[in-house]
């Protein structure tokens, strides 16, 4: 009987954090111009994303909201409540160097900490406070993703270490003892 209300307790949790991710979607993107895209009036698009509404989304049409969209947020929603977390890739960005990455997850790093401390000591945050959390967060491990994929396409030998030290440190990376 336990683990019947623990499944209840879990849906119901899951099903809250599906309803507030469509709602954030809704309010932060344009559905008339998703719709046109997708070949579906902005009213059914609207519906769908509606949870008091009897239209759902079909796991096909949430992908395809998604990749027209650019916004992965019901996506990861989903996901996040089986524990895997996703990062958005894209495909089109360029190559850049170690230094550049890592210091760029530095500024993520630096945004989250700032979040952190606008949020101490609050046990609750707002909806929208938590989206942009969530979204920098996102950016993160996106650019944590590219920094691996820079590393793991310039380091098939040795040398290419020693190329990314020495572009590393030319990029006024302290050393320790010398700084």
């Amino acid at each position: 009987m336990e683990d019947i209300s623990t499944t209840y307790v879990f849906q119901k949790s899951k099903q809250q954090a599906f309803d507030d991710a469509c709602l954030a979607f809704r309010q932060n993107n344009n559905m008339r111009v998703i719709a046109e895209e997708l070949d579906m009036t902005p009213a059914l698009l609207r519906s769908k994303l509606n949870v008091e509404q009897s239209h759902v989304l079909s796991c096909v049409e949430m992908v395809m909201v998604a990749k027209v969209s650019g916004d992965y947020t019901i996506v990861n929603c989903l996901l996040r409540g089986l524990g895997v977390v996703t990062a958005n890739v894209p495909i089109d960005v360029s190559e850049e160097t170690f230094a550049k990455r890592a210091l760029e997850n530095s500024m993520h790093a630096g945004d989250l900490a700032k979040e952190a401390l606008d949020h101490a000591g609050q046990t609750r945050i707002t909806h929208q406070s938590k989206q942009t959390i969530i979204k920098k967060a996102q950016a993160s491990i996106g650019n944590l993703v590219l920094l691996i994929n820079d590393i793991e396409g310039r380091t098939p030998n040795a040398v290419s270490y020693l190329s990314m030290g020495v572009d590393f440190i030319t990029s006024g990376a302290p050393l320790p003892g010398f700084a």
